[in-house]
């Protein structure tokens, strides 16, 4: 499960696309400053705050990743 990130995947065989399936990464969860960016952490007050958030997003990219491997290897077995 993912909190701030996750998998856009759009199956080929599902979809009337002209070519294979395409998978993006997307923002799930953000807050913008008043200057208009993009956040995807909480405010960090210290380095090993700041060290858990970035460990946290490395595990969702991993999660993501595993998900995005199961739904190609998938569709590969259905092209066979």
């Amino acid at each position: 499960m993912t909190y701030s990130l996750d998998l856009l995947f759009y199956d080929s065989s599902k979809a009337t696309l002209p070519g294979p399936s395409i998978a993006q990464i997307y923002v799930k969860t953000h807050t913008n400053d008043k200057e208009g960016h993009i956040l995807i952490t909480p405010y960090c007050n210290s380095i090993t705050e700041l060290e858990y958030q970035i460990d946290r997003l490395k595990q969702e990219l991993e999660t993501i990743k595993k998900k995005a491997i199961q739904k190609y290897k998938k569709e590969n077995k259905r092209n066979v």
